[in-house]
């Protein structure tokens, strides 16, 4: 009889530590699905720039900002210097997810994503000078970029002013018109720069920015066009002579995220993230003036010759690109659109 009493109990007892074990497992699985406010967000950002370029030095202080304030939730992994691929393979990868973040220019990104209206804000002779510019990032720029955007896979965070483009040649100043007939200019693989520098009567050499010191170097081109910071950041005053200040282009950086990615943060982190892009935007527009004349200074210091247009000759390079807008115009009823911009820019 005890025997039958001691087996009795010892059933009951196994019986009582596995109900209590199911519990312990049940109320840890309901933990870990009600607080993940420990889990950290890892974002994989890459761009094109190198180490001292203004836009680099942008995206580590984005990185610093979201991960100080979000105590460390959000960690921001970057991978500059085109170590992801070319600015279009960094655009498609973000689109497909492959990427969490990059920048770019609105023709790039026009084009990688097919919304080819997103080009407008890169046309040829728009921004008169940096203030212009920023006039038209705080006024227009990016709401309307912010719509257009919606029915991609990509969302807006941010933008950036890559500053105001200018040539680089290696024989002889561009001082007119003229003086880019025949030109061999290199341009990014990008259509709008194709059209630009074609109607302005150059030859066109189109490769990545990371082969463009080669490509100057060895003569494939006879010129190249950027601005005046990323032309020091790629050491090109070693291979040119003649900065010319005709202001063909000024080139604002759209920073974008992968949509699931970001429908994936919680709401408190995305509005930290949001938060900090607004505050990085300002600042890096803020000093990119300052960066501009120290960079203009380091070519003049490693004797390259700044040479300035007359008025008259870039009205004649103006007229010579208008094409470019009218057949925008036409083909996307964006008329009245580019008469506001191009009022506001002045």
């Amino acid at each position: 009889m005890k025997k039958k009493i001691t087996v009795f109990l010892s059933i009951c007892l196994s019986l009582l530590l596995l109900i209590g074990c199911t519990n312990s497992v049940d109320t840890s699985q309901e933990s870990d699905g009600g607080d993940k406010s420990d889990e950290v967000i890892e974002l994989t950002y890459g761009h094109i720039q190198n180490p001292g370029h203004s836009l680099y030095i942008a995206a580590e202080n984005f990185k610093e900002m979201v991960e100080e304030r979000t105590n460390g939730r959000v960690k921001i992994n970057i991978y500059p210097s085109n170590q992801l691929g070319t600015a279009r393979e960094m655009i498609e990868q973000t689109a497909m997810g492959t990427l969490d973040i990059t920048f770019a220019g609105t023709s790039d990104w026009a084009s990688g994503l097919g919304i080819e209206e997103l080009g407008v804000y890169d046309f040829p002779f728009l921004y008169e000078d940096l203030d212009a510019q920023h006039r038209l990032v705080n006024e227009i720029l990016v709401d309307d970029i912010a719509s257009r955007m919606e029915p991609s896979p990509v969302r807006l965070l941010n933008v950036y002013s890559n500053g105001i483009r200018n040539p680089l040649t290696k024989t002889r100043p561009i001082t007119s018109l003229d003086d880019i007939k025949g030109m061999k200019m290199r341009t990014p693989e990008n259509p709008l720069f194709v059209d630009t520098w074609t109607h302005l009567g150059a030859t066109v050499v189109t490769s990545p920015w990371s082969e463009v010191y080669t490509v100057i170097q060895q003569g494939v081109a006879d010129a190249c066009e950027a601005d005046a910071v990323g032309m020091i950041n790629m050491n090109l005053q070693e291979v040119g002579e003649y900065y010319s200040k005709i202001g063909h282009m000024g080139s604002v950086y759209v920073v974008a995220i992968n949509e699931e990615k970001w429908n994936s943060i919680p709401k408190d982190l995305q509005d930290v993230i949001m938060e900090s892009a607004i505050e990085n935007t300002e600042e890096q527009i803020k000093n990119r003036k300052t960066d501009d004349d120290i960079a203009e200074q380091q070519l003049r210091d490693a004797g390259v010759t700044i040479t300035e247009i007359e008025p008259e000759e870039r009205a004649k390079m103006i007229e010579a690109v208008r094409p470019i807008y009218d057949d925008f115009a036409e083909k996307y009823e964006m008329g009245d659109f580019i008469d506001r911009i191009l009022e506001l820019s002045k």
